[in-house]
C-alpha cells in the first residue's frame, strides 16, 4: 500500500520542485495549493506525513496546523513547516506550539528534506503494521472467544496461578454457576473437592498443574467433585496446557462434563486409541469460525476431506471458514482452523438431518499434520 504525502504550497513551481525530490516507489503525492484544499484533502484520505508552507494567503500555514491538531481523524498527522520567512525564534516556537514535528527552511536542502520524509514515512509503517497486528489479534481472539462458547463441551481455561480465566457457557451451565462468578475463583477449590466437599489439593500441589507444566494431558483417576448449588456433581476432567510462542507455561484448559459412574473416571485414564471411534467422533464438533455456529458433528476424516452429521442443508461447492478444538493437544495446538468446500450433501431418515461430504482447501502445515496425527492415534 502507498503512502501518502500531502504537500501544501501556494507557488506551484515549489511544488513541481517538492516533488521532484519525493517522488519514488511506494510514495504517492498529493498536492494543494491553499489551506482550505489542504483541509479538505486530509479530511477525504490518509495521509502518513505533511510538507506545509507557512506563508499563505487567506489562510496560513500555522492556521491550518491549528484546524489539523482540533480534528480528531488529522491530529496525528506529522507536520513539517516550510518557510522562507524569518528564523526567528518566535516564529519557530509557535509552529511547534500548532503541532509541528519539524521546521525546515529554503532554499530547501533536498538531503536533508529526504532523511527526514523517509524517518516519518518509516514511522507511519511500523504504526500501519502495528495496527494490522493488534486488529489480526483482536479478530483471532474473537473467533476463538465465538468458538469456545458455541462448543457442547464444557471448558474452563485458568492462567498459571490456577485462577479461572474463562469458561463457556455449557461450563457454567453444569456447575450452575455465572460467569462473573467464575471468573477469577481458584480453579482447585472449584473442581476439585473429594466426596465430602473438600478441597483435595492446592494449587501447587495439583497433579493436573504438575503434569500440565511438564507439557503432559492429564486426566483424573480419583473420583472428582464441585458444587452446584444442589449437591455435589462428579466429574471427568481432560486438561492440557497452554503455552507461550517460546514454550513456557501459561496456564491449563479443561474439558469438564459429568461423570456417570465410576467407570467414567477410570476409562477416562485410558490411551485415546482404545476408544471406538464413535466416542471421538461424538466430541469433535465443526464449528463456523465467522459466526461461532455449530455446523455440525464429525462422522468420518481422511487426508482429503470429512465427513459430517448436521441440521443444516449445505448447497454442494458452498465454502465455509470451519474449526474444530482437539481432544487432546496435538502438534502443540488445542484447535485447529481450516477452509473446506461442501462435495455433496444428503437428507437422511429424519426431517432436518443430513449428512455432508467435505474436502480440505489449502491446508496449512501444522493443520495437516493434526489431521495426519488424529488419523493414526484414532
Amino acid at each position: 500500500m502507498k503512502q501518502n504525502i500531502l504537500v501544501v504550497d501556494d507557488h506551484k513551481e515549489n511544488l513541481i520542485a517538492l516533488e521532484a525530490i519525493l517522488e519514488g516507489d511506494g510514495r504517492n503525492l498529493v498536492m494543494a495549493q491553499s489551506g482550505n484544499e489542504a483541509l479538505n484533502l486530509a479530511l477525504k484520505h490518509d495521509f502518513a506525513l505533511v510538507l506545509l508552507d507557512v506563508q499563505m494567503p487567506e489562510m496560513d500555514g500555522f492556521e491550518v496546523a491549528e484546524l489539523m491538531r482540533k480534528n480528531k481523524k488529522t491530529r496525528s498527522i506529522p507536520i513539517i513547516f516550510v518557510t522562507a520567512i524569518s528564523k526567528e525564534q518566535k516564529y519557530v516556537f509557535r509552529g511547534y506550539e500548532c503541532g509541528a514535528v519539524d521546521y525546515l527552511f529554503k532554499p530547501i536542502d533536498q538531503k536533508i528534506l529526504e532523511a527526514k520524509v523517509s524517518v516519518f514515512l518509516e514511522l507511519d509503517l511500523q504504526r500501519r503494521k502495528l495496527q494490522q497486528a493488534v486488529i489480526q489479534m483482536k479478530r483471532l481472539k474473537d473467533e476463538n472467544e465465538r468458538l469456545l462458547h458455541a462448543l457442547g463441551e464444557a471448558l474452563v481455561g485458568a492462567d498459571a496461578r490456577g485462577q479461572i480465566t474463562f469458561c463457556n457457557e455449557a461450563a457454567c451451565a453444569l456447575i450452575n454457576r455465572d460467569r462473573d462468578n467464575l471468573v477469577g475463583q481458584d480453579l482447585s477449590s472449584l473442581l476439585f473437592n473429594d466426596d465430602a466437599g473438600k478441597k483435595r489439593w492446592e494449587w501447587k500441589d495439583n497433579p493436573l498443574r504438575l503434569a500440565c507444566e511438564k507439557g503432559e494431558s492429564w486426566k483424573n483417576e480419583h473420583p472428582l467433585y464441585a458444587e452446584d448449588g444442589n449437591g455435589l456433581v462428579s466429574l471427568a476432567l481432560r486438561a492440557n496446557a497452554i503455552t507461550d510462542d517460546d514454550g513456557n507455561f501459561n496456564g491449563v484448559v479443561v474439558v469438564v462434563r459429568q461423570a456417570e459412574d465410576e467407570n467414567d473416571v477410570r476409562d477416562s485414564r485410558k490411551d485415546h486409541r482404545r476408544h471406538p471411534r464413535k466416542k471421538l467422533f461424538r466430541e469433535m464438533v465443526v464449528f463456523d469460525r465467522s459466526t461461532g455456529g455449530n455446523v455440525g458433528r464429525l462422522m468420518n476424516l481422511s487426508p482429503d476431506g470429512f465427513k459430517l452429521f448436521s441440521r443444516r442443508d449445505i448447497e454442494p461447492g458452498q465454502r465455509l471458514h470451519l474449526g474444530m478444538v482437539l481432544p487432546d493437544q496435538i502438534a502443540g495446538v488445542n484447535t485447529i482452523s481450516f477452509d473446506a468446500k461442501s462435495i455433496w450433501c444428503e437428507n437422511l431418515d429424519a426431517p432436518g438431518e443430513f449428512q455432508v461430504g467435505f474436502q480440505f482447501v489449502n491446508l496449512s502445515g501444522v493443520t495437516k499434520q493434526v489431521i495426519e496425527n488424529l488419523m493414526d492415534k484414532y
